[in-house]
């Protein structure tokens, strides 16, 4: 019978996976293609584009679907309008609409038995650093790696991921790939933890299909897929159990 492995570290995407963001970033989306084109999307349109790969950066999405309608608008400017929506004049849009998708249960339990958790986003680092401490979780994620952190390298590039580890190490934590587990939401980090040679464990958001999504995930990488972080203690303590080991 096989024994069940170890997790040393635990690395989650924020959006989608920690946090609801589907009055934040995905209304700034949406709002700011409305603004420059006068056309209203809807959510299948954004999750389009998310699943086509390649935008894990909500800016570069955004100013996608508006070059889609024929429109020439600098990214600059996509930009601008974005987060004057999503941030506000201080620190009071849409942001503040962001709701948690984990229980503090939760992640107080998956910090304990010596893992370290961490958080791997595209988010530029302030925005996450906000979130963190809204929710109350610092103490939870010793480790962030954000936008700033990943220059052009971002997922489904596997350096955010390789670079974490590297950050662990330096910090007196040596972990090795097979020791760790990212945690997203799209097929960009499903390829980022296979590519990194991770485990991947896709989540399903509750703004997203899962009938639709868990397969895509699967498709791309997902090792399991779960709608709900609530199963992450019990997965995580019999990982070896649930599904097969990666390979070498």
């Amino acid at each position: 019978m096989p024994q069940t492995v170890r997790m040393k570290a635990l690395l989650f995407d924020m959006d989608g996976v920690l946090v609801n963001v589907s009055g934040s970033y995905r209304r700034a989306i949406a709002d700011t293609v409305e603004h420059f084109t006068g056309r209203k999307i809807g959510e299948n349109t954004i999750q389009r584009y998310k699943n086509y790969g390649g935008f894990n950066d909500d800016w570069k999405l955004t100013h996608a679907i508006i070059t889609d309608t024929a429109m020439e608008v600098p990214l600059s400017r996509v930009v601008e309008q974005f987060q004057q929506r999503y941030r506000g004049d201080n620190w009071d849009g849409f942001i503040t609409q962001e709701r948690p998708l984990v229980s503090d249960d939760t992640l107080q339990y998956l910090n304990g038995n010596g893992r370290i958790m961490g958080v791997v986003t595209g988010r530029p680092e302030e925005e996450a650093e906000w979130t963190l401490h809204n929710f109350g979780w610092k103490s939870y994620f010793p480790l962030l790696v954000a936008k700033e952190k990943q220059g052009d390298r971002t997922k489904p590039h596997p350096f955010p991921l390789n670079h974490s580890l590297t950050m662990l190490s330096a910090a007196g934590r040596d972990v090795k790939p097979s020791e760790a587990v990212y945690i997203g939401d799209s097929i960009d980090d499903m390829k980022a933890a296979q590519a990194a040679d991770m485990w991947a464990i896709g989540v399903v958001p509750p703004y997203v299909d899962t009938e639709d999504q868990a397969p895509l995930l699967e498709k791309n990488g997902a090792d399991i897929v779960i709608d709900d972080l609530g199963e992450l203690p019990d997965l995580i303590e019999n990982f070896r159990e649930r599904i097969s080991e990666p390979a070498a």
